[in-house]
């Protein structure tokens, strides 16, 4: 199991994260200077920038408003479902069976 991050060790990496940022200096130049490793240097800059960056949370399951419009032809009657980027396209007549084992497939890969 891993450990924990305290907030005292993140503020440190993230205060060396900030003075390289600023100094212009390369990453082995800033890490001589003062004496860090430049593999944890990466390290932190890659946490501190998953951390600061704001994180879009969208439920797995939820519903959608849906509008109905009489202006559809209806032979080309269809429905689009998006499933996060894939869309699956409806159309009249379709086989529920399969509908049904497509959206258990692409559920199971989301």
């Amino acid at each position: 199991m891993a450990a924990r991050t305290s907030a005292s060790e993140i503020r440190y990496w993230q205060q060396h994260v900030e003075a390289y940022n600023a100094s212009g200096l390369t990453r082995e130049a800033y890490s001589q200077k003062n004496r860090i490793q430049v593999y944890r240097l990466d390290y932190w800059r890659r946490k501190i920038s998953r951390i600061s960056r704001p994180q879009e949370r969208v439920p797995a399951n939820r519903w959608l408003p849906v509008r109905i419009s009489d202006e559809t032809p209806y032979n080309d009657a269809h429905i689009d479902l998006w499933i996060g980027p894939i869309r699956v396209e409806v159309k009249r007549g379709f086989d529920p069976k399969l509908l049904a084992e497509l959206l258990r497939t692409v559920g199971a890969a989301c």
